[in-house]
Order: C-alpha cells, then sequence, then structure tokens
C-alpha cells in the first residue's frame, strides 16, 4: 500500500501572506541586548532508532547533517540546525524553502524502516536573544543553569522558561535561540522584553 503521506503538501504555494505570531512586534535593540523574532522556517520532530546504522544514515543523509548523538548537543550546516532531544529524537530546524519537500524525502528515504516524522512548522516560532546582556536575561527566568561551564556553545535544554516552556539553544558566546510554543509567544515577548529592559541603555 501506498504510503498516504507521501504526497502530502502542507505548505502554501503562490501569493500567500506569511505571517511569523509576532510579525507586529518590533525587535528590542540596545547597547548589551538585542531580541528578534526570526523568519518563518520549518520545524520537524525526528524519531530514528539509533541502533539501526541503516536509519541513522538515511536520516543524515536526507537532513544533510549527522543526527546528534551527544546529549543536549546540537549540530548546523547549510542553515539547518539538529537539536538532540532524546536518545531516539531529534528537532530538526530548517530555512522554508528547503521545508517545502523535506517530509515527502525523508518518508522516501525511510521506505521499509522503523521511524517517524511530525512538521509542527505551525505551531512553532524561533527567538534570538544576543548581546552581553542575554545571559543575564535568561538567568532571570529559565529553570537551568546558563553559566559558560555549565552551558556551552550548541548545548540545547528544553526547559521551563518564566512560567513557559521551551527550547534554549546556545548559538554563540553572547547568542540564544528559543524554540517555543506559538501560543506562549506574546507572553513570552513581553516577558523578556521586560527583562531586558536593563541592558538597552
Amino acid at each position: 500500500m501506498a504510503d498516504m503521506f507521501s504526497s502530502v503538501n502542507q505548505y502554501a504555494t503562490g501569493d500567500v501572506a506569511l505571517r511569523t505570531p509576532l510579525f507586529d512586534k518590533a525587535p528590542v535593540k540596545g547597547a548589551r541586548i538585542e531580541l528578534a523574532e526570526l523568519p518563518i522556517a520549518g520545524h520537524f520532530n525526528l524519531r530514528v532508532d539509533p541502533a539501526n546504522a541503516d536509519a541513522m544514515k538515511r536520516a543524515s543523509d536526507c537532513v544533510g547533517v549527522a543526527l546528534p548523538t551527544q546529549p543536549l548537543s546540537s549540530v548546523e550546516s547549510n542553515g539547518t540546525r539538529v537539536h538532540w532531544v532524546a536518545p531516539d529524537e531529534w528537532y530538526v530546524l530548517m530555512p522554508r524553502d528547503k521545508a517545502a519537500g523535506f517530509e515527502v524525502a525523508f518518508r522516501d528515504a525511510m521506505s521499509g524502516l522503523h521511524y517517524s516524522i511530525v512538521d509542527v512548522s505551525g505551531g512553532q516560532t524561533v527567538l534570538s536573544l544576543s548581546g552581553q546582556g542575554a545571559r543575564e536575561v535568561l538567568m532571570k527566568g529559565a529553570a537551568v543553569d546558563v553559566h559558560d561551564s555549565a552551558f556551552a556553545v550548541g548545548k540545547v535544554v528544553g526547559t521551563a522558561i518564566a512560567k513557559s516552556s521551551g527550547m534554549i539553544v546556545r548559538t554563540g558566546d553572547d547568542s540564544y535561540e528559543l524554540l517555543i510554543r506559538r501560543s506562549f509567544a506574546n507572553y513570552l515577548w513581553d516577558w523578556l522584553s521586560d527583562a531586558s529592559q536593563e541592558f538597552v541603555q
């Protein structure tokens, strides 16, 4: 029987207005802080058996970068970032132009194997928090230790953030990405904006 998902295209084509949940929010910019919402992207949750070398190779080849097996790590290549979530689970973030055909390509590549792929793009967004004050802003509301000694560049953690939740990825010395649910976006934006004010001057 043909894969019922093989021809599904969840990405609008043509003259369609695309808006992120925070499209009407101006970035927060200051001397030591910058907060902005990143453009619309493709978000995918993958499940693959890490003990199956063939499955891991096929999945990695399709994604374009080897799925990280080190807990709480992430890797990036050509605009696609893969985040470790659990021993058999990964969160893939990629530019929208790549995402449109990714699910179909992944299903084709994994044919005959046990796997899962879920496109969660419509329910997610990404915030960029950077600058010398970024870590201190996160310290006000994150339920994890974000000190350099505990949170190296490339580390990713799913955690509580200001009574909400999301994933925090350290992308550089003074830069982070927050992968959050669309339904939390306005609340977290307002909280982060307020927490950033002391670093704007």
